[in-house]
């Protein structure tokens, strides 16, 4: 086998590098097929957001005229500001079993972060940690919730075999609609209401007031989290086109103190089940066949919650947990998955066990020094 890598060039080569994972997972009953429309607006060096602040080059391998694996390598300005200026990084990568293969495409993009002055690479990002990235590790034998990856297993052995270590685990955590709430949390939440906390569900007509509001909350709560950097402006109106079709507003909650909004959670409908129905493409009947499956969601996942650090350990987590759980079963969902947690945030890690939640998926980031 001779494998060529090579960078992608031409608006076909690019189709091929999006394309790629369908010949990937051509079998696989688990993985979701993203928009190959919105991956090439991704993607795109003109219109994508990440370009605004960061830079890339995308990698194909070729076994002959045969496509057999992408990556790419990259580096995120916006990242160096508040962490380090000596991590590259990589993403996107899908590779058939073959190490020859994964090593040519880790060269290549090892040698790209080194020309760019890197001396340690990470990853996958795709592009940022809160686009889909991550590799999954466990919990192989089900659909990933919305936004989160699925992966072959033998992709871990790939990058071990590459010289890479783990960097970091993150946790997903499924909530099921059997849970037993305890007394001592129905407390917390009426002692929390008596002391002036006031909750609010967001209202859609007036999502862009909303997202204005958690921005800046959930850039200060989770700055402490590892390989966090506040959303860019662009990040944000991302988020707000995102939002809008998939966040379910009766279970996504604002807390306020004194008028000061200082809490929030924030629970979506998992899209996947639909996302897999179109298989890619949204037109001529993915569309339909998505709305169609919509109907039937019955999970969920809240993907983010933050509380601003002078109001921290007075129970907002429990009062956010309670009333998602509540709600979402009169209204029918029957699970929850609240993911992904970083491995070091032992306080929301206890919270969920208390909760009865299953630890059942954990997605690893790699790195490598250079």
């Amino acid at each position: 086998m001779s494998i060529d890598v090579r960078p992608v060039k031409t608006a076909r080569e690019l189709k091929t590098f999006v394309k790629l994972p369908l010949k990937i997972y051509k079998d696989n009953p688990y993985w979701v097929p993203p928009l190959i429309a919105d991956q090439l607006k991704i993607l795109n060096k003109e219109k994508g957001t990440f370009f605004q602040f960061g830079e890339a080059e995308l990698f194909l391998a070729h076994d002959g005229n045969e496509p057999v694996g992408r990556i790419t390598a990259h580096v995120d300005h916006h990242y160096e500001k508040y962490r380090d200026d000596r991590t590259g990084r990589f993403g996107f990568f899908e590779c058939v079993n073959d190490r020859n293969v994964a090593d040519a495409l880790f060269e290549r993009a090892i040698d790209w972060v080194k020309e760019k002055g890197k001396k340690r690479i990470e990853g996958p990002y795709s592009f940022t940690l809160y686009d889909t990235s991550g590799l999954l590790y466990k919990g192989f034998d089900s659909m990933p919730v919305v936004l989160l990856p699925y992966n072959p297993q033998y992709y871990n052995d790939l990058l071990v075999n590459a010289g890479f270590e783990k960097a970091i685990d993150w946790f997903a955590f499924m909530v099921r609609n059997t849970v037993e709430l305890k007394p001592s949390f129905m407390k917390i939440r009426e002692r929390i209401i008596k002391q002036g906390v006031r909750i609010e569900k967001i209202d859609m007509k007036n999502l862009d007031k909303a997202v204005d509001l958690i921005g800046p909350i959930f850039n200060e709560a989770w700055m402490e989290n590892w390989g966090h950097v506040p959303f860019t402006e662009g990040q944000l109106e991302d988020l707000k086109e995102e939002l809008k079709y998939v966040v379910v507003p009766e279970l996504t909650y604002l807390a306020f103190i004194d008028g000061k909004c200082v809490g929030f959670s924030l629970t979506a409908k998992d899209a996947n089940p639909a996302l897999k129905k179109a298989n890619g493409r949204l037109f001529p009947f993915g569309l339909i066949k998505m709305l169609l499956e919509m109907k039937k969601i019955n999970r969920l996942r809240t993907i983010a919650m933050g509380v601003l650090k002078e109001y921290r350990h007075r129970g907002l987590d429990i009062l956010f947990y309670l009333n998602t759980i509540e709600e979402g079963i009169k209204l029918g969902y029957t699970e929850s998955e609240c993911s992904i947690i970083v491995e070091t945030n032992q306080r929301m890690i206890g919270a969920l066990e208390h909760l009865q939640a299953e630890r059942y998926k954990t997605y690893r980031f790699y790195q490598k020094e250079i």
